[in-house]
């Protein structure tokens, strides 16, 4: 049957993508670490601090947002789920970081490729960041947020 050679490529597939990833997530993971003890995140991310407190973000959120706007979602969430699982990051941190990411990540790889491509890059690359920061600017102020899930700030008056 032609199901096992497909079958092979598929995990043969999968396993070369996994280890590509680890390739580059694991070395990022080490170099952050050995960034934090010599005090280096804090200059490094402090760039981004005026954007995270206008958003509502914690200070904490500065280094998984910054990951994620230059390596992209897929590298950069390894530093949001290791953050999250040292207890760094609030469930609002988590979501916000995460909805900002999902409208403006990789900015460095995606310029590339729209300025490869021949499209006018500054205003996708602005735009994008402006509409990341609107969202999470209205989000953030609309809902109201306990320990677990976000709740519609209306939903939380008439409780």
């Amino acid at each position: 049957m032609a199901l096992g050679p497909a079958f092979i490529e598929a995990i043969t597939g999968s396993i070369n993508s996994v280890l590509q990833i680890a390739v580059i997530v694991i070395p990022l993971m080490i170099s952050i670490e050995i960034f934090q003890d010599l005090h280096l995140l804090d200059r490094l991310t402090s760039v981004i601090t005026p954007l995270t407190r206008l958003v509502g973000m914690s200070g904490e959120s500065r280094l998984p947002l910054l990951a994620g706007l230059i390596f992209g979602i897929s590298y950069g969430s390894g530093i949001i789920i290791n953050s999250a699982r040292q207890g760094k990051l609030t469930y609002r941190d988590i979501y916000l970081v995460n909805l900002f990411l999902v409208v403006c990540h990789s900015l460095v790889e995606d310029t590339v490729l729209f300025a490869a491509i021949g499209a006018r890059w500054i205003p996708i690359l602005i735009f994008r960041f402006i509409v990341a920061t609107i969202l999470c600017y209205i989000l953030s102020r609309s809902v109201t947020w306990d320990d677990a899930v976000p709740m519609i700030a209306t939903e939380a008056v008439s409780k």
